[in-house]
């Protein structure tokens, strides 16, 4: 649970003045945000997929395919549909 002491001092760092109304108010809302944060933070397994913890990496739900080399696309293939220059796509600025 959110005390009043450190909603006051985030929103200190926030630079916000909040009364003790205001206060008492966020302190529900901060409840109900972390009883949700904890709902969505516990495992979820499915099929192939398991996450252990809300922003889990993608290794973690999914096979990921070995990096293989390929060959790349000559050149002079890609720009010859486009007016280029010295093999580079000239752009407009935008920003003066």
């Amino acid at each position: 649970m959110v005390t009043r002491e450190e909603i006051k001092t985030l929103a200190k760092l926030a630079k916000l003045d909040f009364d003790d109304a205001r206060c008492e108010a966020f302190e529900g809302e901060f409840a109900e945000i972390i009883a949700f944060a904890d709902t969505i933070n516990c495992e979820i397994s499915g099929d192939n997929d398991t996450i252990n913890e809300v922003g889990g990496r993608a290794e973690d739900i999914m096979d990921l395919r070995e990096d293989e080399v390929r060959p790349s696309l000559d050149n002079e293939k890609i720009t010859s549909n486009v007016e280029s220059e010295n093999g580079y796509f000239p752009v407009r600025r935008v920003v003066k």
